[in-house]
């Protein structure tokens, strides 16, 4: 089935039992995230009486996807299929139809004053500099080629038009520059209210100038439907649940931050670019969707494309590589597990190459046998103790490009990165490493 909205997927997490309707009054600084955290990993909660007016919504939503469970569900595939799934999806996109202004729920209503602080955006953490609207996808034509991004940003509410934007050197930086340099605004549309299949598409690591709209159609099974929005005609998701148009403003920077990231510590508060918000359409009665830093969703989100990415680089210089995790510990960015059971000396520590040169984020890469569980921490764990020799398997690489949110790095994200092959040696007797058994009746 594909989920082509946020609100057939709600559905279906409601049947299986993993949504809970909050139907007592939270709070967007106190209530709505401690209760997002006390269900992380377990249930979407519906907020149905946010303590928030004016609104121009009256319900929040989040925790909509929590779990690898109900990722595989979302695609339509079994949770160790869905890594296979979003791969077919990168190598088969389907190109996304287009719909007409009276066929898309987004434009069904116009707000006659653009106020962007009566969005209900929680207060996430303690020392966030702000709420922030943090589940909506970015959309963006390059104003040289013409060419589509999606991404996710945090955006700071800042006033009632004005968001503080946090970019990373990416492609939407990339297209933000070559506007800023020709003195011109880089127009956007801000889509809030997705199932999984846009926001997981819209984090590929992919080419620039590769459509995420057709990653999302791709992870659908069906062309995604998208409507010019009508301010700036950029194609964007006619099913969302909001829809802002504005500009990414030329040389204006504002202060921005702290906010609570992934690592689970502050991104530091430093001047942003800034978006002007000039339009707001939604839909009639229209769900508020958030991702709570830092929790399940947020980690997954970015997770499951960039395991993707360590698969194909990893299995470009080994077919033996069988799959590839990051942990939830490293917040599902910095330590990967790669199974694989290598054939030849030295080609576990290829893999490991390929792994960091795949995603700047990894800082360590453990490398074990395929008869490890590379889900269980206990496992991996077990796979050092007893495979691991420091002077024979460790790869250490000095000064290298990683995250600028990894607290351990420089300002710039240079970080030390290493390497654990923790794989049997190849032509070693396997039988001196074989894992104790009871014994069972056949």
């Amino acid at each position: 089935m594909a989920f082509v909205d946020l609100r057939s997927w709600l559905d279906q997490l409601e049947r299986d039992g993993e949504l809970v309707r909050w139907q007592e009054s939270a709070d967007l600084s106190y209530d709505i995230p401690r209760i997002l955290e006390d269900n992380d990993g377990r249930s979407a909660v519906l907020f149905e009486k946010p303590a928030f007016s004016p609104s121009l919504a009256g319900v929040v939503v989040g925790n909509t996807l929590g779990s690898r469970a109900q990722a595989a569900r979302a695609l339509g595939v079994s949770k160790d299929q869905v890594l296979a799934r979003y791969l077919r999806a990168l190598e088969n996109p389907i190109t996304p139809r287009e719909v007409s202004q009276v066929e898309a729920p987004v434009l069904e209503v116009e707000e006659a004053d653009v106020r962007v602080d009566l969005l209900p955006a929680p207060w996430h953490h303690e020392k966030d500099s702000g709420r922030y609207i943090t589940a909506a996808i970015v959309v963006a034509r390059s104003l040289s080629n013409g060419v589509y991004n999606w991404s996710i940003h945090r955006l700071q509410i800042n006033d009632s038009k004005h968001l503080g934007i946090f970019i990373l050197p990416r492609h939407l930086w990339r297209m933000f520059t070559e506007a800023e340099h020709q003195g011109k605004d880089l127009p956007v549309a801000l889509a809030i209210g997705l199932p999984p299949a846009y926001t997981l598409a819209s984090q590929a690591l992919t080419a620039y100038g590769v459509d995420e709209a057709s990653v999302a159609g791709g992870l659908l099974g069906v062309p995604a439907p998208l409507v010019k929005s009508p301010r700036y005609g950029l194609l964007s998701p006619a099913m969302a649940e909001f829809l802002l148009e504005g500009r990414i403003l030329a040389n204006v920077r504002q202060p921005e931050g702290p906010f609570g990231e992934f690592p689970r510590t502050y991104g530091p508060r430093s001047d942003k670019p800034v978006v002007r918000v000039e339009a707001i359409y939604h839909r009639r009665n229209p769900y508020f969707q958030t991702i709570l830093p830092a929790s399940r969703e947020h980690m997954l989100l970015g997770a499951i494309p960039r395991e993707c990415a360590l698969y194909k680089a990893t299995q470009q210089v080994s077919a033996n590589v069988k799959d590839v995790v990051l942990t939830f510990a490293s917040g599902c960015r910095y330590h990967a597990v790669v199974a694989m059971t290598p054939r030849l000396p030295g080609e576990a520590k290829n893999v490991i190459l390929a792994a960091f040169a795949a995603a700047n984020e990894v800082k360590r890469v453990v490398v074990v046998n395929d008869d490890i569980d590379i889900h269980s921490p206990e496992d991996v764990e077990w796979a050092l103790a007893t495979r691991f020799q420091p002077g024979r398997d460790l790869i250490l690489i000095r000064e290298a490009l990683g995250s600028p949110l990894d607290p351990s790095a420089d300002s710039r994200g240079v970080t030390d990165k290493w390497g654990l092959d923790a794989t049997i040696p190849v032509g070693a007797d396997p039988s001196r490493f074989e894992r104790v058994k009871t014994p069972r009746r056949s």
